[in-house]
């Protein structure tokens, strides 16, 4: 079974607008809501996709309520952790073609809701894999911050292999426990090697560290124009760049690459094709508004060309 696990899940508030004025009034020309999270997002393309998830995290009052209600409209399996306050609303404000966001911070999570939370991934087990992804919300305890670490411990303890997509804060940590997929970007990687990385070189330098420091696959985006894998067998591979008719959404495309990516590896155990699906799911879900759908992804799947780089 794939886990994914929300730490800080969201309900997301689009509001598209034709000017934008500040310090006075302004009118909204279109509006919707939706579900947001990283590790979310990722159960909802696999779902897509036709394989089973179960996505788990901190989820609480109305905005908690919305985000079950839709995922059970997407026949996607939950088991969140209910806690005593309410999940964060975010604004994705849409002015010419550019989606601005503002984030809330989210909600304060007792270590009761921690302990919780680590009691039910004690149940995952050999063959299961944990989607870990998104920001640590504000914990009461100070001591419960490092809780991704004590999340990969217990997937380690238990053999299930994970996948981290995590601040870069956390990322080393993680990588060095051997997960299956970290998905950095640029500016992750300049973090955490505190370096600039400038040229399609200095990606393949940095992102093979990655590997050598841990992890099994590496995928690091950058932008529209394309991104990199880097594998355990020390080969690195560039996507083409692919043409969009327009870029809608940008913030929800490596949580749709990596859904891509573990739905087809776990169906073929091929890591270049599993590489070449979440090219085209990372693709599919710029052009849309939301999330694209099992169609939208085979559509253009043809399209991806991928090219050994070093």
């Amino acid at each position: 079974m794939i886990y994914t696990v929300t730490l800080n899940p969201s309900v997301d508030v689009f509001l598209e607008v034709n000017n934008l004025n500040i310090g006075n009034r302004n009118h909204v020309s279109d509006e919707f809501t939706l579900p947001g999270g990283k590790a979310l997002n990722v159960s909802r393309v696999l779902s897509q996709l036709k394989i089973p998830t179960v996505a788990t995290g901190f989820i609480g009052g109305h905005q908690g309520n919305f985000i079950e209600q839709w995922l059970d409209k997407e026949n996607i399996m939950t088991d969140f952790v209910n806690i005593e306050e309410e999940n964060r609303t975010n604004i994705k404000l849409l002015l010419d073609n550019e989606e601005t966001t503002i984030d809330s911070k989210g909600p304060n999570i007792s270590h009761f809701e921690v302990d919780e939370l680590l009691y039910y991934l004690s149940r995952v087990g050999e063959g299961d894999t944990i989607v870990f992804g998104g920001s640590v919300p504000p914990m009461e305890e100070k001591a419960d911050e490092d809780i991704y670490s004590r999340m990969i411990s217990i997937a380690k303890a238990n053999k299930a292999n994970f996948i981290a997509d995590i601040p870069a804060k956390y990322l080393p940590g993680a990588i060095k426990e051997n997960p299956i997929l970290v998905k950095p970007n640029v500016d992750d990687l300049m973090e955490i090697f505190g370096t600039k990385i400038e040229t399609i070189e200095d990606m393949d330098k940095y992102g093979k560290k990655i590997v050598e420091m841990g992890a099994q696959n590496a995928i690091v985006s950058y932008g529209k124009k394309g991104s990199m894998f880097f594998s355990e067998d020390g080969h690195s591979y560039i996507s083409e760049e692919i043409h969009l008719n327009e870029m809608v959404n940008s913030v929800a495309c490596r949580d749709a690459m990596i859904g891509g990516f573990i739905g087809t590896l776990v169906r073929t155990n091929d890591t270049l094709e599993a590489y070449k699906v979440a090219v085209a799911a990372a693709t599919a879900t710029a052009e849309v508004l939301d999330l694209p759908t099992r169609k939208d992804i085979e559509k253009i799947i043809p399209k991806v060309v991928i090219n050994q780089f070093s």
